[in-house]
């Protein structure tokens, strides 16, 4: 089946292209024209501007649903949901073995309903003490390659992605296990100071877990992790620009240092995220979404973005000013290339999956297409919040 999609704007891997045509035929882009005088009939998006589709690599829920997941159709909620944010791929953020299992189920029955879950990523359990974020309270295990091995049996392999803290005792055969399985490291949650954070880059970590949070700040007289983040030439650093997580001067800051490429876009969204302001419950704590849409604990602590990538994107573009073409590739491209998928995600380029979002001039989403599907259509998917999520100050 072929059909045909014509936008006031499209940005391809390769240019920007105006009053543009992208055509798809099973499930791939196989054209891009500047003009089409065929006979198909065309979906007219002229005012519209299509993006590749948000590939997020660190969420763990949105709109009251949770990869740490009660059930499956709790994970096609949460997919659902985040495809009416613009995200065609998703790593599913949960460390529990019953949720792994769940969310690997999901993979592996290969339907898609909203996002495609291109893996599962931990984030944890092995955090410093120090910086538990919103999960302190919990009992964490310490570093164990029995654990972890655990871990990807629960994930029944899709385990994709782990972050750990680099600076613990006992974590480097860990971190040994995970690569000799060829899950990703990232480094977070960690204490580590300059050279303990750059012996974690020898070990293997490979990317930075919500850089600029859970992690030792820089020193007049220790330039701590990340100083060290910012000097090395390979590291990826994910990054969190909701100016909630990192204030608008740090972000310019960050990039005044280290160039666009070496970065990554993420959500870190919870199953909070999108929720009206209220309190909640989730994941064994009450929780508050403030009437700006962040979420934080009783003292104030963050627990995850109440916000989605492209909220981060419109910040980066429209209050940093940071050039549509670098942002997108923060999105998209540079997270696909980071998983070894840039071959059929991450662009807008002929022979690559039709991942695509059409959004309004206000970089808002209209429809959601993943691999040539509509996933989400802003006219009539219009009651994603999850109805078992109750605001406790309502009840």
């Amino acid at each position: 089946m072929k059909e045909i999609f014509k936008a006031g704007r499209i940005y391809t891997e390769q240019r920007i292209m105006d009053d543009a045509y992208l055509v798809v035929e099973d499930g791939r882009i196989s054209e891009l024209l500047d003009d089409y005088t065929g006979m198909l009939p065309v979906h007219d998006h002229t005012d519209k501007i299509i993006i590749p589709g948000i590939i997020d690599i660190h969420s763990h829920g949105c709109m009251g649903y949770s990869a740490t997941c009660k059930d499956m159709d709790e994970v096609y909620g949460f997919t659902k949901a985040i495809a009416a944010t613009g995200v065609t791929g998703v790593f599913a953020t949960t460390q529990e073995f019953d949720s792994m299992a769940k969310v690997a189920d999901v993979i592996d029955s290969g339907i898609v309903k909203g996002a495609r879950i291109l893996g599962i990523q931990a984030e944890g359990p092995f955090r410093h003490p120090k910086y538990m974020g919103a999960s302190k309270g919990f009992n964490w295990p310490k570093p164990s390659v029995d654990y972890a091995k655990q871990m990807r049996e629960a994930a029944k392999g899709h385990l994709k992605y782990m972050s750990v803290s680099t600076d613990l005792e006992g974590i480097e055969p860990v971190m040994q296990y995970l690569l000799s399985q060829n899950i990703r490291i990232a480094a977070g949650h960690t204490d580590a100071d300059y050279e303990e954070m750059k012996k974690g880059f020898k070990m293997g970590a490979t990317s930075i877990s919500h850089f600029g949070n859970a992690m030792r700040p820089i020193h007049q007289r220790s330039g701590g992790a990340i100083t060290a983040c910012l000097l090395d030439e390979d590291i990826i650093l994910e990054i969190i620009c909701d100016h909630v997580h990192l204030a608008p001067e740090i972000i310019d800051l960050y990039f005044r240092v280290k160039d666009s490429e070496h970065f990554i876009l993420i959500s870190d969204s919870s199953e909070l995220a999108c929720m009206p302001a209220g309190r909640y419950y989730a994941r064994g704590k009450e929780r508050i979404v403030t009437e700006a849409g962040h979420i934080v604990l009783d003292d104030g602590t963050i627990s995850g973005s109440g916000k989605y990538v492209l909220y981060d994107m419109r910040n980066l573009i429209f209050k940093h000013q940071m050039p549509v073409d670098k942002v997108i590739k923060m999105a998209s491209l540079q997270p696909a290339k980071y998983f070894h998928l840039e071959e059929k995600k991450g662009s807008i380029a002929i022979g690559k999956d039709a991942d695509f979002v059409i959004l309004d001039q206000d970089w808002h989403v209209v429809q959601t297409y993943v691999e040539g599907i509509k996933q989400y259509d802003c006219q009539i998917d219009t009651q994603l919040i999850n109805p078992a999520m109750k605001n406790l100050l309502a009840v």
